[in-house]
């Protein structure tokens, strides 16, 4: 046969931030923060010049079969992969793919499907991550069957080893659905599931038969060239914990190369899920404005200035 068609592509981001509050008050126990603040999940290294995420993506196709390769460097490949605080390469993701007429299957490590946002900030309207992104997986381990009905619907099952995670846990696997409606060109309609196991210990001969479960809806709508909405609505719950909240984003596209986006949110915790180490139930809000210049086709340059309060305190 004749030989695949490799692409190669990638990414540097880096970023400086500055913290003008650094409230000793705020609750911070969710990801990481800048200098005590709320809840910064990637971007949280305060007043230092850092590389946000380094990234080579590899895709090699031959006729119905591909198989892909990201390795991430940096803060942003930190969380979830070569553990908290370890600036390390790893693999972001490694799968292989085969497209079968209307179905695709895919087996390896690779991203989650939950999410408004993605761990690529350029991808995003916004730079910082919203927190919402904090309380979803980065990636999964397993396979995933596609069946694309018509360019309006499609329809996509997993079934992984959990979250963030090549090991099963010993209570079973997780499942997971994504269900994308396309009604009209300014409409696109995303629904998401997560459910599994709440992990036991094995070597404890400890095993749950409570469930994890994830549930989420992505709303987005674009009435023209320039403006563009979206809503986030999520919902998990744990056997101990809940959580639910809110992410509503606003995008103008000013011109060719310059645009500027809004997301305002707001999480509710049941109280069990330790912001700040504390088991007082409240909520958590932020409202992030994002002005961004593309210098070139491959240089976009974004200056970010973002609020978080919160009803919690630290214990």
């Amino acid at each position: 046969p004749a030989p695949p068609t490799v692409t190669v592509g990638g990414l540097v981001d880096g970023y400086y931030s500055y913290n003008f509050t650094n409230s000793a008050n705020e609750a911070s126990g969710l990801g990481n923060t800048i200098g005590g603040g709320n809840a910064f999940f990637y971007n949280n290294v305060d007043n230092s010049y850092t590389l946000g995420l380094a990234e080579v993506k590899v895709t090699a196709t031959q006729g119905p079969a591909s198989a892909h390769l990201v390795l991430a460097y940096g803060q942003e490949n930190s969380l979830g992969l070569t553990g908290f605080g370890n600036f390390g390469l790893d693999v972001l993701q490694g799968y292989v793919s085969y497209n079968a007429d209307k179905w695709t299957f895919n087996a390896g490590r690779f991203v989650t499907w939950l999410g408004n946002e993605v761990i690529e900030s350029n991808s995003n309207w916004n730079y910082s991550h919203s927190l919402l992104f904090t309380f979803i997986p980065l990636w999964h381990t397993g396979v995933s069957v596609n069946y694309a009905a018509s360019s309006s619907f499609g329809l996509t099952g997993f079934v992984v080893d959990g979250n963030n995670s090549t090991v099963a846990s010993p209570d079973g696997k997780d499942y997971g659905l994504n269900v994308v409606i396309t009604p009209s060109s300014m409409w696109t309609i995303t629904l998401n599931g997560f459910a599994g196991p709440q992990a036991g210990n094995a070597a404890a001969g400890v095993f749950n038969k409570q469930t994890n479960i994830t549930g989420e809806g992505i709303f987005v709508f674009k009435p023209d060239s320039m403006w563009s909405f979206a809503l986030d609505a999520q919902y998990g719950k744990t056997a101990s914990s809940s959580y639910w909240g809110l992410a509503l984003y606003g995008r103008d596209q000013i011109a060719s190369d310059w645009a500027v986006a809004l997301r305002l949110e707001d999480v509710m915790d049941s109280g069990e899920l330790g912001f700040g180490n504390t088991t007082t139930a409240g909520s958590l809000m932020e409202g992030t404005l994002t002005l961004e210049h593309n210098l070139t086709t491959n240089l976009l340059v974004r200056l970010e200035g973002r609020y978080d309060t919160n009803s919690l305190r630290s214990e």
